[in-house]
């Protein structure tokens, strides 16, 4: 997907927003600074924000997610692709949970490498040809 960034895990924002140094906290800042905006999408965005309980970092958190190009809802047709993926997956001894399987099947579809710290998102991802952001150079 031309000039959107990756599609940036729920780990991955707690921690960017919760202060915590890494490597793929290093990369969504450069992204944020640079561009390409990076993607979320609303399951996301769901997961994030309900892990919130003062009503003031609700608010503030939500801002800071407009500055993410918003990808759209997951149709029926990519909940079956992800579900095809998961029994896939499971088939080869690995269960992925439904949202794992979910958010890297939205970045397949999407065209947009994944931004993860999840072992069982990185799996899967290998598996379906997701492009994994954290094993790209920095900008």
């Amino acid at each position: 997907m031309d000039g959107v960034g990756p599609l940036v895990d729920t780990s991955i924002l707690i921690d960017y927003f919760g202060g915590v140094d890494s490597r793929e906290t290093e990369i969504l800042d450069n992204l944020l600074e640079q561009g390409p905006p990076p993607a979320t999408a609303p399951v996301i965005v769901q997961e994030y924000l309900q892990g919130l309980t003062d009503s003031n970092d609700f608010v503030l958190a939500r801002a800071d997610l407009e500055d993410f190009h918003q990808l759209p809802p997951p149709d029926y047709l990519l909940h079956l692709r992800a579900a095809g993926f998961h029994v896939r997956m499971r088939r080869r001894g690995m269960t992925i949970p439904t949202i794992d399987t979910l958010i890297v099947t939205i970045a397949e579809v999407a065209d947009c490498p994944l931004l993860t710290r999840d072992a069982r998102q990185k799996e899967l991802a290998r598996f379906v040809g997701v492009p994994l952001a954290s094993q790209r150079a920095s900008s």
